[in-house]
């Protein structure tokens, strides 16, 4: 019985075990997208570790059981799951997700790492948000898509790049730009000259901690640029964009004055002011004196006699602009390829200026000739071409000109030749002033520079087991600079010019390099539930600077364009060379626990010859650590809720070599001391502590918050120094900068159908900044261009804080002596004098003596510092916004699509020079109110005050902008009707379309360029231009 008993029971075993393996069968098939196959798609059979990757055809084959779930991961893709039936083929289509949290990042970290696994904030902007409104740089790309990331541009120039500052200041005297990476490649830190248009991706790090594994250079924060890579088959991209710039807005000028009109209405051609000819003017106004003459009753409110030119709209028109692009990518085998060719002319609103040129070629390759082994290439070439304009002060620049300008004055007259007059333009001499005619200058002056940049990076990586690899990696960038510069023989200045008015010719060139060399190796294992990898690499950095200039004045011969054709006597040279080296180390190791307690420790050892010579090196360091709750606790509605800490240090070295080494200037008169060295001069550390938490909710929107509280110190001034010392100033680490910022981000996909869809992201932001410490060094204020210096740096005060004088808007405020008389001085520098009791407040709300109301005399007067005798200087304003919203959005529904973006800025003063130079150029359209007001011309004259900053004109900042707006409809193949056309779109677009402001001036987006993320103030700077363009894109 036993027997049978056996014998039935090895039958049924043989049976199952036949039944089992008859179940497992080889699934093979292909996995794309909508431009093809996808090389390295990860196949997993759900809950065992078995599975496979695609190859380069985009073909699997793995071996499973009918029943069995496969999953399809692949990074920025949806997850797709398939089960196992009767059929062995399984092709899958993956559709990518703006969505999806699981993203690969390689920017602050030691290796590529999950989102879902960082314990610090990183801000990803993925190739869609990139593209809808390709922007003319990746800087302007990043507007209102990730908070806590400032972006000002200072210009309106093509040729100028914007400024970026993320988060708080952590400098005082510094820049505030981060590091910028290109694929890897340390660069010298522009973004100008990269193609949006080949970017894949942007990954921000924000703060110092996250920035902890890039050392000294980093307390800035760090931007890094994926570019594209091939994948699938052949894909060829053709865009085409053509469009146009214009000012976004007229400017508040007059076309009225104060002064006498000709009684006589004559014009007999006399505007020379030459006693010897009739004292009457063609242009109307009674220059019986030789000058014009001030209408008695003072009011500014005579209409001009003669025909009135509107410089500001001759002068700027709209100039178009062209963006050409051709690509190439695709993958084969064993490698993979990415081409591409972009041509850029852009034209800005000063039509005699030739438009910024840009054109540039890019490379990438991936090879692996076998699974151990893989070779990656990057590169690109660009050039660029363009004139130099003068964008802020007076004199030559062209903004100042076309305002100040009065408007009998026809800037476009030509003379008998047909060229463009300064002081021949009839009624020049009428109207005194330091301006120029912009037509002239551009017609004969020469600020022309070309620059060529040269971006390459080669990584080899080697696994030499499952759980080690290696990698080396070599960068270069390059860039050359070279300018010329040129004014010819009798040309005009508003004063006499030693160095222009008989000609000048400057040539130079510039030249920076910056080779890094990194190895480094990777440890990686799985211990039960512990997921362990550890990181060491050493870097090692060789920076130069060259730089070659040469000028002369006093042409000898006209046309001959080189410095030798200037006199000798009046030649110059000088030169730069400048060598950093810089040797760095760090070990990261990261423990992951069942894939949801996470931590990361990094340390990082520094060492730079920038350092000075007893501070050769500095050490940073991270911790982080982040808990995914929803892998222990389902919560409903939400898939995955991560909270994170992290603690890190970052820093910036000092600004050049000669920081730690004593300066000299040489000239004919002998040899006098500059700047005194300081060789215990050290890099800066910025320490922050960063909280906050990620989550999906609803499977369809990302939320994420941010708290973080940074401290700088040692931050590197330049320090004045007593006369005594010899030497003017010395660079010191004397300074600490705090910061405190917020930042809540929440985007997804609200709809998600076949026809229709909508995707929205709003981003904000608000924080504090301000100077801790200055160990005792006095208060001190910094400016830009012209007769401003305002901005105040001194212990407790936010940086960016605006000091000057204020008029006094209360009687009660007005300071007295021990007689009762006002001891407050007006804006005309005078005491008016008098008691309290003969002040009263005027219409514009200012404190003036009662009986000068409506007199030459009518002064606001200002607020008295009784421990000085002056007028008291104080806290006028802070260019520091209460907060930042920025909001896009995405409406697809067949083949249209709509994308909008809106930016919005609360708070934030700006001071407007531009006003108050107005005022005293009586060019402001407030004057006429003022006349209207029966306020003599006198009275703008004192609240011009002299040119000393003043509260009066400080304004609210606070705008919202229509950055983009795009239109667009695709075609697909089916609907072209043409088998190797995939797809053609066409689109228009708007950018920086509308501006909702109570700011002024132009643009409530100006800036210095000295500081421009922290700076804010006009002083006829270049603005900001609309553009509308329309865009052809076929994809082959």
């Amino acid at each position: 019985m036993k027997t049978k008993f056996k014998g039935i029971l090895t039958l049924l075993l043989a049976f199952v075990m036949q039944m089992s393996f008859a179940q497992e069968k080889t699934i093979s098939g292909t996995v794309s997208d909508d431009s093809g196959v996808l090389p390295g798609v990860s196949i997993l059979i759900k809950g065992t570790n078995k599975g496979t990757e695609t190859d380069f055809d985009g073909k699997y084959s793995i071996k499973a059981k009918s029943g069995d779930r496969l999953v399809y991961r692949y990074l920025g893709y949806k997850v797709v799951n398939k089960t196992v039936g009767n059929s062995n083929v399984i092709n899958v289509t993956l559709v990518q997700d703006a969505n999806v949290l699981d993203e690969i990042v390689v920017t602050g970290v030691a290796r590529g790492t999950s989102t879902k696994k960082l314990g610090f904030s990183l801000a990803k902007v993925s190739t869609k948000e990139l593209q809808e409104v390709p922007a003319a740089d990746p800087a302007n790309a990043l507007r209102g898509k990730v908070a806590g990331v400032r972006i000002v541009q200072p210009s309106g120039n093509p040729s100028s790049a914007p400024q970026i500052r993320l988060r708080g200041s952590t400098s005082i005297s510094g820049s505030q730009s981060p590091l910028i990476i290109v694929d890897g490649i340390i660069t010298n830190g522009s973004l100008r000259d990269v193609a949006v248009e080949d970017i894949a991706s942007m990954e921000v790090v924000k703060g110092a901690a996250a920035a902890s594994l890039y050392g000294s250079l980093a307390a800035n924060g760090v931007i890094q640029i994926i570019t594209k890579k091939g994948k699938g088959k052949l894909n060829v991209t053709l865009r085409s964009e053509y469009g146009f710039s214009a000012l976004t807005s007229n400017y508040p000028v007059t076309n009225k004055h104060s002064y006498l009109n000709d009684p006589l209405g004559v014009r007999d051609g006399d505007w020379d002011n030459d006693p010897a000819t009739p004292n009457t003017s063609n242009f109307g106004f009674d220059l019986s004196s030789g000058n014009r003459v001030l209408d008695p009753d003072g009011l500014f409110d005579n209409n001009y006699l003669s025909t009135l030119y509107d410089n500001v709209d001759n002068l700027f028109e709209s100039q178009d602009f062209t963006v050409n692009t051709l690509s190439l990518s695709g993958s084969e085998d064993i490698y993979n390829y990415y081409l591409s060719f972009q041509d850029m002319k852009q034209g800005g609103a000063l039509e005699p200026v030739p438009p910024y040129k840009r054109q540039s070629i890019r490379a990438n390759f991936g090879v692996k000739p076998s699974e151990k082994f893989e070779i990656k290439f990057t590169g690109s070439l660009t050039k660029t071409d363009g004139q130099s304009i003068t964008e802020q002060g007076q004199g030559a620049n062209y903004f100042y000109s076309a305002l100040t300008v009065e408007p009998f004055i026809n800037l476009t007259a030509r003379d008998a030749q047909g060229n463009f007059q300064n002081s021949g333009i009839p009624g020049y001499d009428v109207q005194a002033g330091n301006f120029q005619n912009p037509l002239y200058v551009a017609q004969e002056q020469i600020r022309d520079f070309y620059r060529n940049r040269t971006l390459l990076g080669v990584d080899l990586l080697y696994d030499l087991t499952e759980d080690i690899q290696f990698s080396f990696s070599q960068s270069m960038d390059r860039t050359s600079i070279r300018g010329f510069s040129y004014n010819p023989k009798g040309f005009e200045t508003p004063t006499p010019s030693a160095t222009l008015n008989n000609g000048f010719i400057g040539e130079s060139e510039t030249k920076f390099q910056t080779n890094v060399t990194g190895l480094q190796g990777i440890y990686s294992k799985t211990f039960g539930d512990l997921n362990f990898a550890a990181t060491v690499k050493y870097l090692f950095e060789s920076r130069t600077y060259n730089a070659l200039s040469a000028s002369g004045f006093d042409i000898i011969a006209s046309g001959v364009l080189n410095v030798e054709n200037t006199l000798r006597d009046n030649q110059s040279i000088s030169s730069q060379n400048e060598r950093e080296i810089a040797r760095n180390y760090f070990v990261n190791l990261d423990f992951d626990y069942k894939n949801k307690l996470i931590l990361n420790v990094l340390g990082r050892r520094d060492e730079s010859s920038l350092f000075g010579s007893e501070e050769r090196s500095k050490y940073y360091g991270r911790g982080s650590l982040a808990y995914r709750l929803t892998e222990d606790i389902e919560i409903n509605n939400v898939q995955e809720l991560k909270f994170r800490a992290a603690y890190g240090t970052s820093g910036l070295r000092p600004p050049a070599w000669n920081a730690q080494y004593e300066t000299y200037s040489v000239t004919t008169s002998g040899i006098s001391p500059g700047v005194l060295g300081n060789n215990k001069l050290k890099p800066s550390v910025s320490a922050e502590l960063e909280l906050g938490l990620n989550a999906v909710v609803f499977d369809k929107i990302n939320v994420e918050f941010n708290y973080s509280d940074t401290k700088t110190k040692d931050a590197v001034v330049l320090v004045p120094l007593p006369s005594v010392a010899g030497f003017s100033a010395q660079y010191q680490n004397i300074g600490e900068i705090s910061s405190k910022y917020f930042e809540v981000s929440i985007n997804g996909n609200i709809i998600d159908t076949e026809d229709f869809k909508w995707n929205f992201g709003v981003n904000f932001d608000t924080g504090t900044q301000e100077i801790s410490n200055l160990n005792g060094v006095p208060a001190f204020t910094r400016g830009g261009l012209g007769a401003v210096n305002l901005f105040r740096v001194e212990e407790g005060l936010p940086y960016g804080t605006m000091y000057g004088q204020s008029f006094v808007t209360s009687v009660a405020d007005l300071s007295t002596d021990a007689n009762g008389e006002v001891l407050n001085f007006g804006g005309s520098g005078t005491v008016p004098g008098g008691s309290t009791g003969d002040y009263s407040v005027n219409s514009d709300g200012y404190v003036v003596l009662t009986s000068a109301i409506g007199t030459a005399a009518e002064t606001p007067v200002l607020l008295y510092d009784e421990q000085t005798s002056q007028n008291k200087v104080s806290a006028i304003g802070d260019t520091n916004p209460d907060f930042n919203v920025g909001f896009n959005t995405s409406f697809n529904y067949k083949g249209f699509s709509l994308y909008a973006l809106i930016d919005w800025q609360k708070g934030g003063d700006i001071y407007n020079y531009t006003k108050q130079n107005l005022y005293f150029n009586e060019r402001h359209s407030d004057l006429e109110s003022f006349g209207a007001a029966g306020k003599h011309l006198q009275y703008a004259q004192n609240i011009y005050n002299r040119a000393e900053p003043t509260s009066y004109f400080v304004e609210d900042g606070s705008y919202v902008k229509v950055r983009e707006i795009a239109l667009g409809y695709t075609l697909n193949t089916k609907e072209i009707g043409v088998d190797f056309i995939d797809s053609v779109k066409f689109s228009v677009s708007g950018r920086n379309l509308f501006t909702f402001t109570d700011y002024s001036g132009w643009d409530p987006e100006v800036a210095i360029a000295t500081n421009p993320t922290n700076f804010r103030l006009d002083e006829y700077a270049y603005p900001n231009l609309k553009s509308f363009s329309f865009t052809a894109e076929i994809k082959f």
